[in-house]
């Protein structure tokens, strides 16, 4: 059982979300489009009033703002197809909630906090087809533009469904 922050996309879902399901194992589990700020985050069994009112707080002093969701980006040694959010203010939010809980390093340590890059999964996947199939349906889309407003903490239960716990608001924009 884990739990992850999130920025939830929903701007995305028409664009993304069969793809996602065809091919990001978090789709079938209850994830929506997202951009994942901290992954993993705390056990759930350390999750606690305690814990939820620093996310409020961290969350509430960050002020909303827009983002550019630009191109379509490729992992390819991990066999992820991505869209690229063209946002400064992302990345820093992305990069201050890891070093805030350095308890919970990005990826399980894979990725230094420093080299993160939001992005959101369209698929996931060894099936190369797929993964063509899809840049290429979602690229037509792009770009398109949300406002980032808030950040919701995930929590996966025994079964491996995820559901959303609780959000966070930003602070209104400057």
């Amino acid at each position: 059982m884990e739990t992850a922050i999130l920025l939830c996309v929903p701007e995305a879902e028409p664009l993304v979300h069969e793809w996602r399901l065809q091919g990001d194992p978090s789709a079938a589990h209850g994830v929506p489009a997202h951009v994942t700020l901290l992954y993993p985050f705390l056990p759930v069994a350390s999750v606690d009033d305690g814990v939820l009112a620093e996310l409020g707080w961290f969350f509430a002093g960050v002020d909303a703002f827009g983002v550019r969701f630009t191109r379509v980006q490729r992992f390819e040694n991990a066999g992820v197809v991505w869209i690229e959010p063209a946002s400064d203010a992302l990345v820093e939010l992305t990069r201050a909630v890891a070093r805030r809980w350095p308890e919970c390093p990005p990826y399980s340590g894979e990725i230094p906090v420093d080299e993160l890059v939001p992005h959101l999964t369209i698929v996931q996947t060894d099936d190369r087809a797929l993964r063509q199939s899809a840049a290429d349906a979602v690229s037509p889309g792009l770009p398109f533009d949300i406002v980032a407003a808030s950040a919701s903490l995930w929590v996966q239960d025994e079964h491996g469904t995820w559901s959303e716990r609780a959000t966070f608001p930003f602070g209104p924009p400057e």
